[in-house]
C-alpha cells in the first residue's frame, strides 16, 4: 500500500513575515521601513505586473482608506503569544518568521533598538517553551527607509550595513535560533523592484538592478562568513522563490527561452551563491543581461564566495513561455495550460515536484525546505465563507503529496512551511486577499481557525497526508 508519509523529523509548520503580520508599524521605536513608506505613497496605485506611470510615480504622499495600509497586519506584535499557542495547538513543529531591520536598528545603521530585541527575545523564547523550532530570515524586504534614501541594495555600502545588523541578530538570537535565512526572493525585491518597475522601488534601471543584486551577494557572504566565524553552531542559507516554466510549444527556441527565464529568475540569484559564478548561458545569450553587468563581478564573487548550507524555495505557480528576441529577456509569457477560478496564483501541484527535483539535481550539496507555498482566495468579507475553505484543504492536500513524492526519491527535502499562519497584509493587495489558516478580523485582530487548519493540524500531527 502506497502512503503519503513524512519522516518523523521533518519541519512542517507556518511562515509570515514581520511587516505582513506585526502591525505597530511606527511603536516601541521602529522606525518606516521602504514598505511602510510605498505602502502610503501609492496605495491604491499599483498590484502585481502593473508598472506605474511617471505621474503616478511622482504625485506624491496620498490620503488612503486606513484599511489600504499595512499598520495592523494580522496584529501580532500584540497577540504573538497566542498565535503561537494556536501554532502549539495545530501540532506544527517549526515557524518560519522574520526579524524587521526597523524595528531592531531604526537608523539602519548604529544604536541598537533594545525594545526591538526585547520583543524578538519574548517571541524566540515562546516558540521554544512551545517544541517549535524557528526557521529566521534576516530580511525579508523591509529595508529601514533611511537606508533607502542613501540608495539601497545600490549603495557600494550596503554589504558593510546588512553584515552589521546580521552581528546584532547573531549575537542577541544565535544562542536559540539554529536555522537562518540571510534574504528572501531577490528576483521579487531587486530585479522587480530596480529593473521592472513592479515593485518597491519602482525603479526601471537595468544596470542598477544588477549592481544592486550583485551588492545582495556581497552582502549575503559576508553574513555567512561572520555566522559561521562565530561558532553558534545552527546552518544558515538564503530563500529564493521558483516557478516550474515550460515551453510554449515543442521547439528549441521555446526551450532555450525557458532556460533564459529559469537562469534570469533563479539560477542568477543562486548560482553564485553555490558556485560562485553568474549563469554564463544568460550572460552570453541576452544582451540586456550581458551588458549591464556590474564591473568586476567575478573578482568580488572570487574574494568573497562562502558556501551555504541550505536553499529555501518559494513555490506558487507554473508558467509558459516562449522565445521572442523583440523582448529585452528574449523570451515572452505564454497563455497557462491549466486554471483555477477564484484563486489569484494559479495552483500547479506536479510544478512543486518538478521544481525541487530540478534544484535537488542542479545543487546537491544543499538542503533543501520549501519555504512558502500558500492559496491566495478573495477576501469577500463573509467569515464563515472563508472558514470554510475547501480549495485551500486540496491545495496542501495535493502539494504535500508532492512533498512526500520528493523525499520518496530521495531529496534531501528537509522541512515546508505553508504561507501564510495568518491572514495579513499582503504586499501591493492590502487585506484584498487571504492566504492564511487562520482567519483574522483586521479591524479588531478577532481571529478563528479555518477549517483548512484543522486539516493541516492532522497532518502536522499524523506526518502523513491523505
Amino acid at each position: 500500500m502506497y502512503g503519503y508519509n513524512l519522516p518523523e523529523d521533518f519541519l512542517i509548520g507556518t511562515a509570515n513575515s514581520a511587516f505582513q503580520s506585526e502591525g505597530a508599524w511606527d511603536r516601541d521605536g521602529k522606525s518606516e521601513s521602504i514598505m511602510d513608506y510605498y505602502a502610503k505613497e501609492y496605495a491604491g496605485k499599483y498590484s502585481p505586473g502593473n508598472v506605474p506611470s511617471k505621474q503616478e510615480l511622482k504625485s506624491g504622499r496620498t490620503v488612503p482608506l486606513s484599511m489600504d495600509l499595512p499598520d495592523r497586519g494580522c496584529f501580532f506584535y500584540d497577540n504573538y503569544e497566542e498565535y503561537i499557542e494556536d501554532m502549539q495547538k495545530t501540532g506544527q513543529n517549526t515557524y518560519r518568521l522574520s526579524l524587521a531591520w526597523p524595528r531592531i536598528i531604526p537608523t539602519g545603521t548604529g544604536e541598537v533598538n533594545q525594545k526591538g530585541i526585547d520583543f524578538y527575545n519574548k517571541v524566540i523564547n515562546k516558540l521554544l517553551a512551545c517544541n517549535i523550532t524557528p526557521f529566521v530570515d534576516l530580511y525579508h524586504w523591509d529595508l529601514p527607509m533611511c537606508l533607502m534614501e542613501k540608495g539601497g541594495f545600490a549603495n557600494p555600502d550596503f554589504p558593510q550595513w546588512f553584515e552589521a545588523y546580521a552581528k546584532v541578530c547573531f549575537e542577541n538570537f544565535g544562542d536559540r535560533v539554529k536555522l537562518w535565512s540571510t534574504f528572501n526572493e531577490t528576483y521579487i525585491s531587486v530585479f522587480n523592484g530596480y529593473s521592472k518597475g513592479t515593485f518597491p522601488p519602482f525603479l526601471m534601471d537595468m544596470k542598477n538592478a544588477l549592481a544592486a543584486g550583485h551588492n545582495v551577494m556581497l552582502a549575503h557572504f559576508r553574513a555567512v562568513r561572520l555566522y559561521r566565524s562565530m561558532n553558534l553552531g545552527g546552518k544558515i542559507g538564503i530563500v529564493n522563490c521558483r516557478s516550474a516554466i515550460a515551453p510554449a510549444n515543442i521547439k528549441q527556441d521555446d526551450l532555450k527561452a525557458v532556460q533564459i527565464q529559469s537562469e534570469n529568475s533563479f539560477d542568477m540569484w543562486t548560482l553564485p551563491l553555490v558556485e560562485g559564478k553568474y549563469p554564463q548561458f544568460l550572460i552570453d545569450e541576452v544582451p540586456f543581461v550581458g551588458e549591464n553587468m556590474p564591473a568586476n563581478y567575478q573578482a568580488d564573487l572570487d574574494k568573497w564566495f562562502t558556501p551555504m548550507d541550505f536553499l529555501g524555495i518559494n513555490y506558487y505557480v507554473a508558467a509558459r513561455t516562449q522565445y521572442d528576441t523583440s523582448k529585452p529577456l528574449h523570451s515572452a509569457a505564454a497563455e497557462p495550460f491549466f486554471s483555477a477560478p477564484g484563486q489569484m496564483f494559479t495552483p500547479y501541484p506536479a510544478g512543486l515536484f518538478d521544481v525541487v527535483y530540478y534544484i535537488s539535481q542542479k545543487y546537491p550539496s544543499l538542503d533543501i525546505y520549501i519555504t512558502e507555498n500558500g492559496c491566495a482566495l478573495e477576501n469577500i468579507n463573509d467569515e464563515e465563507a472563508e472558514c470554510d475553505d475547501p480549495a485551500r484543504i486540496e491545495y496542501l492536500r495535493e502539494h504535500l503529496r508532492m512533498v512526500s513524492r520528493l523525499i520518496k526519491c530521495g531529496v534531501k527535502l528537509k522541512g515546508y512551511y505553508y504561507w501564510n499562519d495568518a491572514d495579513s497584509y499582503e504586499i501591493q493587495d492590502g487585506y484584498r486577499l487571504r492566504f492564511g489558516m487562520t482567519w483574522v478580523d483586521h479591524k479588531t485582530g478577532r481571529r478563528r481557525w479555518k477549517k483548512s487548519r484543522y486539516y493541516f493540524s492532522e497532518i502536522c500531527k499524523n506526518k502523513m497526508v491523505n
